[in-house]
């Protein structure tokens, strides 16, 4: 959706990236993006070697999500005072890039990788959202527990909880030769009900992107979302990863229906209302190990 560099730029920005940033020893690389002033490891090859050329991360994206929950009067015109939640942070680009750009005037991130989550604070601080991003070391889910996460070597937003299947998905990335780390897992309900008790009711969008584990993180927040009706989702939809994190269909699309009223899938021009009974459909239709979409997911509007 985002227009991009034109191919000289583009050329002249991977030698840039090929000579400066990667084949040098290790390092934060740091640049200015549309989503801020980001700083990334400078060995990942996939996220970080993209905000290089492209100097953003899905930022059109990331307005038309709002532009269209105002339309629909999901949530409401005025932000500044508004909260949103960053499921999956990594390393801030949805969070620094709402409130940097003042469409939210507060967010909440959650990322568990601790690289990952170093670079988060870096990148919050450099920005100087200190007083207005709040940020978690820690995996959403359905459970508080440690947790195995597996480390992609190519694509450090990849990451992913590692969780038995009995889904047969195969190993389409090589994930079975993934280094592992343990992480520490929390449900969003007891965060929402405690520490963060007080910005709860200001929440107005959910943005996830976990890689597969999104069921998970919708079980263990299931209070929150009965009693915030007003809080929309926006999320990765990938049924290849959601059956790697050891949820089946029926699993994953049952907790949707019983959260939710309506979807729209965002990769459309023109998106629509869809019933949320009918998102079963959607999952099969994206069967390929590379397949997904962008979903929203709402309840009621104003």
């Amino acid at each position: 959706m985002s227009k991009r560099a034109g191919s000289l730029t583009r050329f002249l920005r991977k030698l840039r990236w090929f000579f400066l940033v990667y084949i040098l020893p290790r390092h934060d690389a740091t640049i200015m993006t549309k989503n801020g002033l980001l700083s990334f490891d400078s060995r990942d090859r996939t996220l970080g070697r993209s905000l290089h050329l492209e100097r953003e991360f899905e930022f059109d994206g990331m307005l038309k999500t709002v532009e269209l929950l105002q339309q629909e009067k999901y949530i409401p015109p005025d932000l500044i005072d508004a909260a949103m939640l960053d499921v999956g942070g990594y390393i801030g680009m949805i969070s620094i890039g709402f409130v940097s750009n003042r469409v939210f005037g507060h967010a909440v991130a959650f990322e568990p990788n601790p690289n990952n989550y170093r670079l988060l604070q870096k990148n919050i601080a450099q920005n100087n959202l200190s007083d207005r991003i709040m940020a978690y070391n820690v995996a959403l889910s359905d459970r508080k527990e440690t947790l195995t996460m597996e480390l992609s070597v190519k694509n450090y937003g990849d990451h992913r909880i590692r969780e038995e299947s009995k889904e047969q998905t195969g190993d389409h990335y090589g994930e079975g030769d993934r280094k592992l780390i343990n992480v520490d897992s929390v449900l969003l309900d007891e965060i929402m009900s405690g520490s963060e008790s007080s910005i709860a009711p200001r929440v107005r969008l959910v943005w996830m992107d976990i890689q597969g584990h999104e069921g998970k993180f919708l079980r263990g927040a299931k209070a929150f979302f009965k009693s915030h009706r007003h809080a929309p989702v926006a999320m990765e939809f990938w049924p290849y990863g959601i059956r790697r994190s050891g949820m089946s269909k029926e699993e994953f699309c049952g907790v949707l229906k019983e959260l939710f009223k309506k979807f729209y899938i965002l990769d459309e021009s023109t998106p629509v209302a869809r019933d949320i009974h009918n998102i079963d459909a959607w999952f099969d239709r994206y069967q390929a190990p590379d397949s997904g979409c962008h979903l929203i997911l709402v309840n009621d509007t104003l």
